[in-house]
């Protein structure tokens, strides 16, 4: 048995919908710009990404190979689903409010209001106070062995190495 979630999709459902690319992007893309788009647009961009290029660069063929996709497949599946409002004589897509609640489940751009933690900037907060406890000891001349001291000293500095790489690393990815 599958469990329904909160959105009012099966299990089995949702990972049906979220298992194909062009989905996951169409959902990511219509989440971002949050308006209502012709599908013809919407081919446009899914091309775009699916090649690598620029919307300008596409040839026709591309275009109409994946608006044949969208309007045959994706678009249907996803309106079923209640993820998408499609209506077919004007050509315009809207997310629905059960389309925004899978936001969540779309990695790449998972809104702001997630329960995600700046973790490598709480590592150098830590990092940073760690090396300046080390300082005060050993310049308040707390009685420690030279060979402590160096011990002690290397561990902040590798600890500061890898606080460091890791903000910058989270900071690349998430395009801060």
């Amino acid at each position: 048995m599958t469990e329904t979630r909160e959105n009012g999709l099966s299990q089995d459902a949702l990972f049906s919908l979220l298992s194909n690319p062009r989905r996951r992007f169409i959902l990511q893309y219509l989440n971002r710009t949050g308006e209502t788009i012709q599908l013809q647009d919407l081919a446009t961009e899914v091309a775009a990404w699916e090649n690598e290029t620029e919307p300008e660069n596409l040839t026709g063929k591309q275009r109409k190979r994946l608006y044949v996709s969208l309007y045959q497949t994706h678009i249907p599946k996803l309106e079923a689903a209640g993820i998408v409002d499609y209506d077919g004589d004007t050509g315009e897509i809207r997310l629905t409010d059960r389309g925004n609640d899978l936001n969540r489940y779309l990695d790449a751009d998972a809104s702001e209001a997630d329960d995600t933690r700046p973790w490598g900037r709480y590592y150098l907060l830590l990092t940073l106070l760690g090396i300046l406890v080390y300082g005060l000891i050993t310049v308040g001349g707390v009685p420690l062995g030279r060979t402590e001291v160096v011990l002690i000293g290397v561990g902040w500095v590798s600890l500061a190495v890898l606080a460091v790489f890791h903000y910058i690393e989270t900071e690349r990815r998430d395009g801060n």
